[in-house]
């Protein structure tokens, strides 16, 4: 597990404090379940990026199979 630094003012770490102590938390944990929910609401995003990862990982592995196809005679059908 790793430490992580936040800057708030002072007012709000005070205020932060205050509440996760009268619901018996530390502020680390109130963060941390900010954090879980914040990740299981954006957890789509995260999917998108690794297909689009994988997209790109299948056309750069048939680049080669298609180099035959990019010449200059061809150059007609890129506005298509």
């Amino acid at each position: 597990m790793s430490v992580t630094s936040l800057r708030l003012d002072d007012n709000k770490r005070r205020t932060l404090k205050i509440i996760a102590s009268l619901e018996g938390k530390t502020m680390g944990k109130i963060v941390e379940e900010w954090i879980d929910d914040y990740l299981k609401k954006n957890r789509k995003k995260l999917q998108h990026v690794q297909e689009k990862k994988e997209i790109y990982g299948l056309m750069k592995l048939s680049e080669d199979s298609f180099a035959e196809w990019d010449n200059d005679v061809d150059d007609i059908y890129n506005d298509i």
